[in-house]
């Protein structure tokens, strides 16, 4: 909305003209996400309190898991806590972003889709009409069905009339000029094309969603991801960066880069009361939008293959997640690990909670720094 009233607010005060530039919009936008994020927070919180929209220890698979969350004194904290986040990042994409941009509704799209989902599970909970909230398979159902929609419309972006070079290719990391081309291949490429991102969407945000259970660790974990993914989308936006660094152009990335700064100064704002002593928690209604948010942002920055990289931290919760529940599967009863997600191992073993988690910061700071070199030395 401010992209077009900009030649309008620099005839009041020429300065303003810089918000015709994306790197001062983003600024704007992270700003603006941040503080709408502690302004709404604050209220909500007490309400969702109020009304008994909290953390329920008992509801969990594993006895000792649930006794350790008790113990810490999670039993009622507030969930549910992405409905504010999520209503920061919309205000502000309203506010700052291009909203004739397909790549930025593609990925407000999915946000609010993964939301919705998240926001349903959440509150079947609440209702105490599903232990777990969703049944497993409506959930997958309908993220895999919201997925699919997304990456098939984006697909259609890259069709040579729309002016959208590049982005059906799948480009590697460190290899300079090796990529693949799927849109070569008709419709086997678009179904190879389609399901791999789609892959990409529900992993992330699985990944977020196992993770989001200690104080500030979602939370804190994605901001090296979202902070290394703006640069990446900003690099391929550029034509400029995207010729120094041996990148792909892609038109209109640029602009998602300002989503990519409301989403980050969103989890920011977010991180303000997540953090130890947790007064909120994002719940499914936010675990499951951030995560297809980092997912699509790796997608417009062609950087899928480097997300293990740039979101290190969600890929090791998952994997050892999904490697406990096969390994006990195949064996018979058998464990590979203490307990999985891998931060509950930590959590039983009684260290405290602010150390496991500044040192999955750590890790994810890390990770996402290696990421952005591996998109460097390309």
């Amino acid at each position: 909305m401010i992209y077009w009233l900009y030649p309008y607010l620099q005839e009041l005060w020429q300065p303003l003209f810089a918000l015709n530039y994306i790197g001062v919009r983003s600024a704007f936008a992270f700003a603006c996400s941040l503080l709408l994020t502690i302004w709404l927070g604050k209220p909500l919180i007490k309400k969702l309190r109020a009304a008994g929209v909290g953390e329920n220890a008992s509801v969990c698979d594993d006895a000792a898991v649930a006794a350790a969350y008790a113990s810490a004194q999670k039993q009622g904290v507030p969930t549910m806590g992405g409905v504010f986040w999520m209503t920061a990042i919309l205000i502000t994409i309203l506010l700052f972003c291009r909203l004739d941009e397909p790549l930025v509704l593609i990925g407000a799209v999915l946000m609010v889709g993964m939301g919705t989902i998240g926001f349903l599970d959440d509150w079947i909970k609440f209702k105490g009409e599903g232990r777990n909230g969703m049944s497993r398979r409506t959930k997958f159902v309908a993220s895999l069905s919201l997925a699919v929609g997304v990456v098939a419309t984006y697909w259609a972006l890259g069709d040579p009339t729309t002016g959208y070079p590049g982005i059906r290719n799948l480009y590697f990391p460190l290899l300079k000029d090796m990529f693949a081309e799927p849109g070569n291949l008709g419709w086997y490429g678009f179904g190879i094309f389609v399901a791999f991102q789609a892959f990409v969407i529900l992993a992330c945000s699985h990944a977020v969603n196992v993770t989001d259970g200690l104080d500030g660790l979602a939370a804190g974990s994605a901001i090296p991801s979202l902070i290394a993914l703006s640069v990446a989308t900003y690099f391929v936006g550029h034509d400029g960066y995207a010729e120094a660094f041996s990148l792909p152009f892609i038109l209109g990335a640029g602009e998602v880069t300002v989503m990519a700064a409301a989403v980050l100064g969103a989890t920011f704002g977010f991180l303000w009361y997540n953090g130890h002593p947790a007064e909120v928690f994002f719940g499914d209604s936010g675990s499951l939008p951030l995560g297809a948010a980092i997912a699509y942002f790796a997608i417009v920055a062609k950087q899928e293959f480097a997300l293990p990289l740039l979101a290190g931290v969600f890929v090791v919760e998952v994997m050892t997640s999904l490697l406990q529940i096969y390994y006990y599967k195949f064996t018979g009863g058998k464990r590979l690990f203490l307990k999985a997600p891998i931060h509950h191992v930590w959590q039983l073993k009684r260290v405290p909670e602010q150390k496991i988690v500044v040192r999955f910061w750590i890790v994810a700071a890390v990770s996402a720094a290696l990421g952005l070199l591996v998109i460097k030395v390309r």
